[in-house]
């Protein structure tokens, strides 16, 4: 039986593992939303396009892909969180809606079109958008070449790792595909020649080092390389430090694993032995200005550096025709005929008793509460500002962290820790969130409860921008108090209980921990200049870099 387009869109997304769909439903995507209604894969319905995004996105960091769903026009809110996840690198696809091909030639100006240009055959300004935001791109308005094109993309998002974008006219989702020959996507491989000369340049570097230290980052996490890389550091005993965006390419709790590493940003301790090391192996990193601690990093000339962006360089020398995947995976292969000593305080020691106090709370207390109470099945989904730099120094296992960290968006947190939970219902999922962030998609908790998902949602309330306030203070940074322990009732759902002290907030915690069934949105009073230690080094090191 021929299938329609639509119909083999969804076939495909669910034979390489896609299981829900986030989304908001529209007139013109509307006959592939019933689609979806009939199909084993599950719609999950959201509040608004951007939250989708975010949803689909923290999905794809979990499972290895993610699908959001949105129709023509004023679907473009979703573009925020779609730049998020190009940016960091998040295997996203977006299915829109479009007006027929049939309508736009009776008549150019149809709702939620942009009419960019009239002599189009259709209205392109949609297409034109993503095209910045996006690694690939298919308009399906043609059943010869529909198929090819939908495994194009697809294909692209899954070796690439970056979001792609498809587009369906809906007079074509329930036509008959009509593919006159099918195009085999090849993989691509590295040059052979070029990847054994590159690993002995790894070797002869490695032989001469007196202790190397591998700086760990997100591509580890999103090429699923994590157990290669330990492999390789495991054979030769190098610790490993993780970037921000990196945080849990290793199970945090290895004894390898050194801790976090930003440049003036890390703990004294994190950054004294990573700076002192005489040969950094970065993989995988993005050298931003928040990965590098506002470029505060020190990075030694012996280096062996790879991602997907760049390529790799070992020392002065560039291996343009290698994968990055390859390069890792044959790393645990290489011969050293020496195994490293290192001497420093795994991550992981610092789990301590906590003793909660009749006390107000604070930030620093409350990660150190947090830190006690957490297993190894948490995931944690954070937001910008004392929510992630707070979170940095969490001891979580492996890629259980998610985070803008890059991108830097407010807004991430709730619907990111929402999916997380759907994605992952073995699991126990925290977000954190600041007030800011929280009042951007705080409604998305009635999704929560719509699916009955359970997350634990700690809302870090200071009063407004609590990242802004240190670097330059105004009217600006405030915002309106909410009474954000009623928001269960307005959903129709959940536990909303604010927290002042110490002893609350540990009584708090392990209820919500140890109850299923329902969310928890916590609530903890802070002061509005009550920073972590991570906020105040960044706050310093902008003020230090703006003099200069």
């Amino acid at each position: 039986m021929t299938l329609s387009i639509g119909q083999y869109l969804l076939d495909k997304l669910h034979s390489i593992g896609v299981r829900h769909i986030y989304g908001l439903p529209g007139d013109y995507v509307l006959k592939f939303n019933k689609l979806i209604e009939e199909h084993p894969i599950k719609f999950i319905n959201c509040t608004i396009e951007n939250s989708a995004g975010y949803m689909a996105d923290a999905e794809a960091r979990l499972l290895g892909l993610g699908v959001a769903c949105i129709t023509y026009g004023v679907g473009i809110g979703i573009a925020n969180s779609i730049a998020q996840a190009f940016v960091e690198s998040s295997p996203v696809i977006i299915i829109s809606g479009a007006a027929g091909t049939d309508e736009f030639s009776k008549c150019h100006y149809l709702h939620h079109l942009i009419n960019k240009t009239q002599q189009d055959q259709a209205d392109i300004t949609q297409l034109e958008i993503f095209k910045q935001i996006t690694g690939a791109q298919a308009v399906l308005n043609d059943p010869t070449t529909a198929e090819n094109e939908i495994n194009r993309v697809i294909h692209y998002c899954l070796e690439n790792k970056k979001p792609v974008y498809i587009e369906i006219p809906r007079n074509f989702i329930h036509m008959p595909l009509d593919t006159c020959k099918k195009i085999e996507f090849v993989k691509k491989e590295s040059e052979n020649s070029s990847l054994k000369e590159a690993l002995d340049e790894v070797v002869s570097i490695l032989q001469k080092s007196r202790q190397p230290v591998i700086w760990a980052g997100h591509e580890i996490l999103r090429h699923r390389l994590s157990s290669d890389l330990l492999k390789f550091a495991e054979e030769y005993n190098i610790p490993i430090a993780s970037s921000l965006l990196g945080k849990t390419a290793i199970s945090e709790h290895h004894p390898l694993f050194l801790g976090l590493y930003q440049g003036g940003m890390s703990r004294p301790e994190v950054q004294q032995f990573f700076e002192k090391c005489d040969c950094h192996i970065i993989l995988g990193t993005v050298l931003s200005d928040v990965e590098t601690g506002i470029f505060s990093a020190k990075i030694k000339e012996n280096i062996i550096f790879a991602n997907t962006l760049e390529g790799i360089r070992i020392h002065h020398h560039t291996y343009p025709n290698i994968l990055f995947q390859d390069f890792i995976k044959d790393l645990k292969t290489i011969k050293l005929q020496k195994k490293f000593s290192n001497q420093f305080h795994s991550h992981s020691s610092r789990k301590l008793p906590f003793i909660s106090r009749n006390a107000k709370i604070t930030v620093t207390r409350l990660f150190e509460c947090l830190q006690y109470y957490l297993k190894k099945d948490n995931i944690v989904v954070t937001d910008i500002g004392d929510a992630l730099f707070g979170s940095e120094d969490l001891i979580l296992d492996e890629n259980s962290f998610l985070a803008s960290a890059y991108f830097e968006t407010l807004g991430f947190g709730a619907p990111g820790a929402i999916a997380a939970q759907l994605a992952m219902p073995g699991k126990r999922v925290i977000g954190i969130v600041g007030d800011g962030g929280f009042q951007m998609t705080a409604m998305e908790l009635a999704t929560a409860v719509r699916y009955k998902l359970d997350p634990v949602i700690i809302v870090l309330n200071n009063h407004g921008y609590g990242t802004e306030r240190p670097l330059l203070e105004g009217s600006y940074n405030d915002i309106q108090d909410w009474n954000y322990t009623k928001i269960p009732e307005v959903v129709g759902g959940g536990v909303g209980i604010e927290v002042r002290t110490e002893m609350e907030f540990e009584k708090v915690l392990q209820e919500a921990l140890s109850t299923r069934g329902h969310f928890f949105l916590i609530e903890a009073e802070l002061d509005k200049l009550d920073f972590s230690p991570t906020m105040k080094r960044f706050s310093a090191l902008v003020h230090k870099n703006a003099k200069k």
